[in-house]
């Protein structure tokens, strides 16, 4: 096996000496009681406090944790720093899994710090926050094991550029700057044709589904008013602004699948869809399985995982689509 904590490292620098000491200082009750405060599972508690030792004390490790929070501290505010993406290190054992609530728990309290300065309400904080927890049960549904599903998706949050609003994630990015600004976007004649908004480097709006969340008519609504007037306050911008979804989840085969009345449908014409799409078959693929565990069972899909299944089985690609909408 490839120990990749290296290739992490050399993405994410390296970690500041002050940082380093930090996390090589704190002893376990202290560890027990921040990992506490991250609205886990007891279980989930007592597995991170019991193996903080391990981290601290293995200078790999404490190395490449000292980096992580580094990166994070250095970047906040800065939402064109890129972001650096990794594979989840659950193949790396205990501590490859465990790494990235060590991150959130060391960080947490400095990025509600932040949601504070910039008068970000307590509960989109705390919803905000709860993509922790939910990506952990997403690593316990696929794995049996504790662990952060997609870790590396922490980092944007703790540096304050994504909040959670109502049923959706949204991320604040200049188009065609930011690492998960959509691409492939419309070149430079088409957006120019379409004016403000649709420029490189026009501050825009990157909206996330989260897993297991209420995409109804009504939910979204709400979604979206609450959104427009929390981030018109956060996150103010005086000229025309997209909110953008690049998703497996746009793909407009769905439409003619599930039918109109599907809240996966309602969700996408909300939407105007770009013409280039990229190919997708690692992500949607899973979405599909749900658990690397075992054979599929066709018959225990969805009607959503159906038609991806139906499509993929037959050798075709799914398409990974973008759309956009005016938020202000």
């Amino acid at each position: 096996m490839r120990d990749r904590r290296a290739l992490i490292g050399a993405q994410l620098g390296p970690p500041s000496p002050e940082v380093l000491d930090l996390v090589r200082s704190i002893d376990p009750a202290t560890m027990g009681s921040l990992v506490g405060e991250l609205s886990l599972r007891r279980e989930d508690v007592e597995e991170l406090r019991d193996h903080w030792d391990v981290i601290r004390g293995s200078t790999p490790w404490s190395s490449l944790l000292a980096a992580m929070v580094s990166r994070v501290e250095r970047d906040r505010g800065d939402i064109d720093a890129p972001i650096a993406i990794w594979d989840d290190l659950d193949d790396h054992g205990t501590s490859g899994r465990l790494i990235g609530f060590y991150l959130v728990a060391l960080q947490c309290e400095k990025m509600r710090a932040d949601h504070r300065r910039r008068g970000v309400p307590d509960e989109v904080s705390d919803a905000t926050l709860g993509a922790l927890a939910r990506h952990a049960q997403t690593h316990r549904l696929r794995h049996g094991t504790t662990g952060i599903d997609a870790a590396w998706w922490m980092q944007p949050i703790l540096r304050g550029e994504i909040l959670e609003v109502g049923s959706l994630k949204f991320h604040l990015v200049h188009l065609g700057v930011a690492t998960l600004s959509p691409r492939p976007w419309l070149d430079e004649g088409e957006a120019d044709v379409l004016g403000e908004g649709f420029r490189r480097g026009d501050l825009s709006l990157g909206v996330h589904i989260p897993a297991r969340i209420d995409l109804s008519p009504a939910a979204l609504d709400a979604t979206f008013e609450k959104a427009r007037d929390v981030l018109a306050r956060v996150w103010p911008c005086t000229t025309r602004r997209l909110a953008t979804c690049q998703s497996w989840m746009m793909d407009d085969r769905l439409a003619t699948a599930l039918g109109e009345s599907s809240n996966v449908v309602g969700f996408q014409r909300r939407f105007t869809l770009i013409d280039p799409y990229v190919e997708d078959v690692e992500m949607v693929q899973h979405f599909v399985r749900g658990s690397d565990e075992g054979p599929l069972d066709p018959a225990a899909l969805t009607r959503v995982q159906r038609v991806v299944f139906d499509v993929l089985s037959t050798g075709g690609r799914w398409r990974n689509r973008t759309g956009w909408l005016d938020f202000d």
